[in-house]
This record gives C-alpha cells, sequence and structure tokens, in this order.
C-alpha cells in the first residue's frame, strides 16, 4: 500500500487528491492508477514525471505503506496557482480505496520532501489510534509489574519476538538477510530468561549464535558472516530492552514503576509536542520536561528505597539517554521511517533499559 498524491492536470482527471494504492512497486501504483482513473488521466500521465518521497524514480522504483509517489504534470508560464481552500473529498472508505484526506496540494514537487533533518531523526505522526494504543500498552504493562516478574516478562516478551522479528523485515526489504526466526526468538527470549537471573540470559544469545549459524549452513547466501551479526544486532538489545523491566523488578516493584513512569512520560511528552513540529528537538526537549516532576516526586517520596541523591541520579540518566533511544531503534533499523510498531512500543528502553536495570542492582542489592 502506497500513497498516491497528484497535481494540478492529474487531479482534476482523477478527481482527486490522495489515494492510497496496494502495490510493491512505482508501475504497479501507476498501473492501478490508470484503472481506477481511466483514460483521461492516462493521456496526462504520458506528459507527467514520478516522483517517490520528493525524488525523481522509475517504474522498477519499490514502494511501502509509507512511501508517497507523486504524479507531476508539466507547468508552463510562471508561478502556479494555487486552491484557496482545501478540496474536501470522503474521509475514509472501506476495500481497497483505504483513505481519501483533505489536502491542500503544493504544485511545487520540491513541497513533496520531507523537512532537512538528520539523518535518524524520530518524525512524529499522528496516526490514529496511536495514543490509545499507547495508553493500553502502559496500563497493562503497569499492571503485569504489579502482579510479578514471571508476567511481566510473559507479556514484554511476546512484544520483543514481534519487534525483533518486524526490525529484521526491514532489513529483508533492501535486501539483506538476517535469520528472522532466530533474531525473534532471541529478543523474545531474552526477558523469559531474565525472569530467573542473569545467568540464563548469555545462554540465550549463545544459543540464538547457533542457530543463525545453522540456518546459514542450511542456506547460504553471499555473506553469511553479515546475515548473522544483523541477526545478533536486531535481536540481542531489543530482547535487553525488554529484559531490563524484568531484571529491575527483582529489585523491588518501586523501582520498576519508576522506570516505565519515566518512559510513559517522556513518550507521552516527545509525541505530544513533537507530531507535527518544525524541528526535531521540540519533542525531546517536552519529553525531557515531563520528567522533572517525576524525579522530584521519586526524591521526596522514594526514600527508601532508594537513598540519598539516587533518584536525582536516575532522573538525569533518563533525561540523557530517552532522546537517544528512538534515535537507536532508527540506527537498529537501517531507516527510521522503517515501519516496526512493536519496536518504537520498546525504543525508550533500548538504552535507558539495560543501564537502569544495572543501577538498581546496585544501589538496592
Amino acid at each position: 500500500m502506497a500513497v498516491l498524491r497528484l497535481f494540478a492536470a492529474a487531479r482534476e482527471a482523477a478527481g482527486l487528491t490522495t489515494d492510497e494504492v496496494p502495490a510493491s512497486t512505482v508501475a504497479e501504483v501507476l498501473e492501478e492508477a490508470r484503472r481506477r482513473y481511466g483514460e483521461r488521466f492516462t493521456a496526462v500521465l504520458a506528459t507527467s514525471k514520478v516522483w517517490v518521497n520528493g525524488e525523481p524514480a522509475g517504474p522498477a522504483t519499490p514502494v511501502t505503506e509509507t512511501d508517497v509517489v507523486a504524479v507531476l504534470p508539466p507547468v508552463s508560464g510562471g508561478a502556479p496557482a494555487r486552491p484557496a481552500a482545501p478540496v474536501s473529498r470522503p474521509a475514509a472508505v472501506r476495500g481497497n480505496l483505504a483513505l481519501v484526506r483533505d489536502v491542500a496540494p503544493a504544485e511545487d514537487p520540491a513541497a513533496l520532501a520531507e523537512p532537512e533533518r538528520p539523518p535518524l531523526a524520530v518524525i512524529h505522526r499522528s496516526v490514529r489510534p496511536h495514543g490509545r494504543l499507547g495508553l493500553a500498552w502502559a496500563m497493562v504493562t503497569v499492571g503485569f509489574t504489579i502482579v510479578g516478574p514471571a508476567w511481566l516478562a510473559g507479556w514484554l516478551a511476546v512484544a520483543a519476538f514481534i519487534a525483533g522479528a518486524q526490525a529484521c523485515l526491514v532489513w529483508r526489504k533492501r535486501g539483506e538477510r538476517p535469520v528472522v526466526l532466530a533474531a525473534a526468538a532471541i529478543a523474545g527470549a531474552l526477558p523469559v530468561a531474565a525472569s530467573f537471573d542473569v545467568a540464563p540470559m548469555a545462554g540465550v544469545v549463545a544459543a540464538g549464535v547457533v542457530v543463525a549459524l545453522v540456518a546459514r549452513l542450511r542456506t547460504p547466501t553471499s555473506a553469511p558472516s553479515r546475515d548473522v551479526a544483523l541477526t545478533l544486532a536486531v535481536g540481542v538489545p531489543v530482547g535487553l530492552a525488554a529484559a531490563a523491566p524484568v531484571l529491575v523488578r527483582h529489585t523491588g516493584i518501586a523501582a520498576t514503576l519508576l522506570l516505565l513512569a519515566m518512559v510513559c512520560a517522556y513518550d507521552a511528552g516527545a509525541y505530544l509536542v513533537g507530531t507535527g513540529a518544525s524541528s526535531p528537538w521540540e519533542g525531546p526537549a517536552a519529553g525531557i520536561a515531563a520528567l522533572v516532576p517525576l524525579t522530584i516526586f521519586a526524591e521526596v517520596v522514594l526514600l527508601p528505597p532508594f537513598t540519598g541523591a539516587q533518584p536525582l541520579f536516575l532522573g538525569l540518566l533518563a533525561a540523557v539517554l530517552l532522546p537517544c533511544g528512538p534515535v537507536a531503534a532508527s540506527a537498529l533499523l537501517g531507516d527510521r521511517n522503517g515501519h516496526a510498531p512493536a519496536l518504537r512500543r520498546l525504543d525508550s528502553l533500548l538504552l535507558l533499559g539495560p543501564l537502569w536495570a544495572w543501577c538498581a542492582i546496585v544501589f538496592l542489592a
């Protein structure tokens, strides 16, 4: 499914501005568009240029559900006129036509390009029901935390397994060959092992290496060592992120709930302010600001189990590492636009989680 965006004469010929088309290449998108919009659109398409995400593209260019395919007819004579008001279209239609948005389109192809951002900067988009799913995720995770380490481990193991598989599929779309099942199994098994102790986690990683090697021996590729390394590079960080709250839970419920509260507060602030923001630092800044009252609360109330300035240290640790988690997830995917929703649920724990677990074990042992 790719977003098809039409401009000028192409828009007039099709009678809409934006559509969603099930396809895997630009050629398939255009073929489906010809079928939907008829001869008038086909005639306009013959003299139009096609862009994907603001860059010129050819028929063989691959597309995914996050890509925008634009049809740009030639424009002559000066600046194009812009409509005074958005073109009203139906909000949603069942079936192949998944979504038609109200859009006030720009005629300039450069308008399709995203604002200049760092390569791995996370761009927050308001996608329903993202907020409600995030709230449900937080409530269920807190609930399992209260019940006990084993329940929390099972819940996070499922999330980590899915996250590992999704991350590998993002790499496979670009021609890489990580062992999907091995990476997902490592990610899912690490939080389960953490419910027993730290030592079984090393066994999980070792077993994952063996499984990945055997898989590549059975189905050789041109770069088996790279495939195994990529499998571990995906599975181990995801698994450690999911295992961290389980390890902290062994030290007591207060430290675990504080970790989850800081992650949720940061994520909420970064999402609410970062969605639609013109700068990539606005969301993280809001998330860090949301940590301040939590840190003060922990310093005032959570003594014990913590002592002295330990809550302040943990709050500072969260403020430094939480903004880096989503960027680390983008690096793990090799693409900030890679579609891995389960990984994005865990991304704030990628860096903070393991270090927080170590600090909790040292502070509260």
